[in-house]
């Protein structure tokens, strides 16, 4: 929107944990410092905290880009889970496939995976996000895999990020054998002044911006002061300032343009018709507060110039007061059951995966989205029901469906889904590992890519590609999954075109 203007290569505020933006603060590089030991010393757990926004999810992901080729990692992103989803979603990760669907089952693959991981020379490394969103079972479970060691070292690296009520739940006397374990612990907090406006001008540069646009001495005392040193409102606060320099024609922000900018932040602006009075009248808010609300309803700003009018197009407004609404927990069970719904079943396999909007349409079933919002301390869930063009049905589980631009979904997608699908003919349990080659061969000639290459492994990994999974040649369930969504079985469609 305002790139071109300041000269900026990309928005240096975005709020996705993007790691090249990382600002490594005293205080976050002795975190990284925390999870460097804990993956050398191959001991116990590690614990990082922190309140929200404060870049625990930006950190972990630039832990996770140093580990490099010798380390596998397996990521959970979905803390609501029962103690059997969350050892699934490890294997899943991990590309491990069990010999049969128990408990016991999936502790022993793994445990097999790790002893030939540790006999190569590699590392495995477990990390759970949110995890003070765990159940104490899911916990206790957590705790039993960091049994699976040699005499000399754990064979799994577990890090464990949340927000502060995770020092809460590791107190309790249920818990106190997990406690004992954690060998490395950190709590981050909020950036103090002088690292507030080294964090600003980190990520102008960044993006390119550096000597394009100047942050006043009282702009930047002012975001420190109005953002509390949190990242994420930070970048919130920042975003909204330089808009409405963009709208303003300047590229010096001031103290009075900080403080209009958080107020619009924290929701404090008219909405509706009063929107409209105000943009009519120029009111009290001032040409750059109205383009930038007009902004956040759907409309597009323009230079200082004539006053702007919103554009009639749906937008996020009608979705951020629900995600605000929503709890957490609840939101994930209503989701899940909105697209059992479509299904008319509910013996459906779940497999989560990161993704994207082509990926999303190129699979073509309904999902449950992750989806957060700057306000809330934690990330919710909404049904993704189906799609229609650049429209996306999503269901809230209160009342009708909405409709709105999947663009601005997108904007606050975590761009993790979970997709329910039926294994029609129970081929993915690990049961039988050469029956579900045999069908998978069979779809796989049906989809064409056995022709081109008769070698299973080689075709699996051709396929992976063309549905943009992650191509290891292995039939785990994200490719039976795929293989199932573009094969002739029944299934509710996520657009009315899917065929």
């Amino acid at each position: 929107m305002y790139e071109s203007y300041y000269g900026f290569l990309e928005k240096p505020f975005n709020l996705t944990p993007d790691p090249k933006y990382l600002y490594l603060s005293a205080r976050h590089s002795e975190a990284f410092a925390h999870l460097e030991f804990g993956r050398r010393e191959r001991g116990g757990f590690v614990v990082i905290t922190g309140e929200v926004g404060t870049g625990k999810t930006t950190l972990a992901r630039r832990f996770l880009g140093s580990l490099g080729e010798q380390t596998a990692t397996a990521v959970v992103l979905y803390p609501a889970l029962t103690a059997a989803e969350l050892l699934r979603s490890i294997l899943d990760d991990l590309h491990v496939e069990a010999t049969g669907a128990s408990l016991k089952d999936q502790v022993d693959a793994l445990h097999q995976f790790l002893l030939k991981s540790r006999s190569e020379g590699r590392n495995v490394v477990l990390l759970i996000d949110e995890a003070q969103d765990l159940s104490a079972e899911v916990l206790e479970q957590i705790r039993l895999l960091s049994n699976l060691e040699t005499d000399t070292e754990k064979l799994i690296q577990i890090v464990l990020m949340g927000q502060s009520e995770l020092h809460e739940m590791l107190a309790r006397r249920e818990l106190r054998q997990l406690a004992q374990r954690v060998t490395a612990r950190y709590h981050l907090s909020p950036l103090d002044r002088a690292e507030t406006e080294e964090y600003i001008r980190h990520r102008l540069k960044v993006a390119g911006g550096e000597d394009k646009v100047a942050f006043s001495a009282g702009a930047l005392a002012a975001v420190h002061r109005l953002s509390g040193g949190v990242p994420r409102l930070v970048n919130l606060i920042c975003d909204r300032s330089l808009l409405a320099g963009y709208v303003a024609g300047t590229r010096a922000i001031d103290a009075a343009m900080v403080r209009q900018a958080a107020r619009e932040v924290r929701g404090e602006l008219p909405t509706g018709p009063a929107v409209r009075r105000y943009a009519a009248a120029g009111g009290g808010l001032g040409l750059a507060a109205v383009v930038a609300l007009l902004w956040l309803r759907g409309a597009a700003p323009v230079p200082a110039g004539p006053t702007p009018t919103p554009a009639p197009a749906p937008s996020t407004v009608a979705l951020e007061p629900v995600l605000l609404a929503l709890e957490r927990d609840a939101s994930f069970r209503s989701a899940i059951g909105q697209v059992q719904a479509l299904w008319r079943d509910d013996r459906l396999e779940r497999t989560t995966l990161r993704t994207h909007v082509e990926q999303l349409r190129r699979l073509g079933l309904p999902a449950v989205l992750e989806m957060f919002h700057p306000a809330r301390r934690d990330t919710c869930y909404l049904a993704l029901l189906g799609m229609d063009g650049d429209t996306a049905l999503i269901g809230t589980g209160s009342g009708t469906p909405l409709r709105v631009p999947f663009k601005d979904v997108d904007r606050l997608w975590t761009r993790q889904a979970m997709f329910l699908w039926k294994d029609v003919d129970s081929v993915a349990s690990g049961n039988d590992p050469g029956r579900a080659a045999a069908w998978a061969r069979n779809e796989l000639q049906r989809l064409g890519y056995m022709s081109a290459d008769p070698d299973l492994g080689a075709a699996v990994t051709h396929f992976q590609r063309d549905t943009q999974l992650n191509a290891d040649g292995i039939l785990g369930s994200r490719t039976l999954m795929a293989l199932y969504a573009l094969g002739p079985y029944p299934r509710p469609r996520l657009e009315r075109s899917s065929s």
